[in-house]
């Protein structure tokens, strides 16, 4: 298994490297061929996901925010404000004191695709890390378990066919391996979709994608997610120090690559999941 592991990061490491050098060339100019394109699939999602990191820190901002609010005068009185910011009406009062809040903003379910039965992201991931045929075998039946026990979850939470269920199923795994630590509680999970799909909601350039393109990334973040780990609780089963620390770094290198931040950035304070 250390072999496929090397093989793994190699592959990682050379694409967010072509993402790099893109980045530092001319973000959406030739260098897409290299890093972008190998990446995302097409030129229009590379663009899409630029500012995702920030606009995602700015979400989760404002929800934290809106729990502070809820802490201190309960969530019946804020959904009251927040129906009433809506309507146009004003605020809300408690004790005389007014809550204000934002309007809430339109679900425009950008993140949402049309599933197309035909894209075989399994074959894609294994050719494209595999080298024998036992290598192939193995890691397209990681992507397929993988993909099978997220759509089974995705469906009863209301994460499917949305690049913010596969966004989050990423983060959580990525930032789990990372810090070697114990996985964030389900309500963090859910808060943080919710986070995911507001963010991507606020980037127009999201609603121009297409359905194949969002398809194609969301898999990916599945495909890594099962890869790193599998990779990961190998490590652990067999208290490899060497695999376990491997897997890390290569969880690191997938959140600078995916949402463009240090992997540091990402932590987990009061049963939330917080960017710095």
């Amino acid at each position: 298994m250390k072999r496929r592991v090397l093989m793994f990061v190699i592959a990682i490491v050379l694409l967010s490297a072509g993402i790099a050098n893109a980045q530092t060339q001319n973000t959406y100019g030739g260098g897409y061929s290299t890093g972008y394109g190998t990446v995302y699939g097409s030129f229009g999602l590379a663009m899409a996901t630029q500012n995702m990191y920030n606009t995602m820190q700015l979400q989760m901002q404002k929800t934290m925010a809106r729990n502070a609010m809820i802490k201190r005068w309960g969530l019946a009185a804020v959904e009251k404000a927040e129906r009433e910011a809506k309507s146009g009406s004003g605020s809300s009062a408690s004790s005389g004191a007014k809550i204000v809040v934002a309007r809430p903003p339109v679900v425009r379910n950008h993140g949402v695709f049309r599933p197309d039965p035909t894209i075989d992201s399994g074959q894609a991931f294994a050719e494209a890390l595999g080298e024998t045929p036992e290598e192939k075998a193995l890691i397209k039946r990681i992507y397929t378990a993988t993909k099978a026990a997220y759509e089974k979850e995705a469906a009863s939470k209301g994460w499917d066919n949305n690049i913010a269920g596969g966004l989050t199923l990423f983060t959580v795994t990525a930032m789990t391996i990372y810090r070697d630590a114990e996985e964030p509680s389900a309500e963090a999970a859910s808060a943080y979709f919710k986070v995911v799909n507001s963010a991507l909601d606020e980037m127009p350039e999201f609603a121009t994608v297409a359905n194949k393109d969002k398809q194609s990334f969301n898999n990916l973040m599945i495909g890594f997610s099962g890869l790193m780990l599998a990779g990961y609780l190998e490590g652990k089963q067999n208290n490899d120090a060497e695999t376990i620390a491997t897997y890390r770094k290569l969880a690191g290198v997938l959140i600078n690559m995916v949402l463009k931040t240090n992997p540091d950035n990402i932590t987990v304070e009061n049963n939330q999941i917080v960017m710095k």
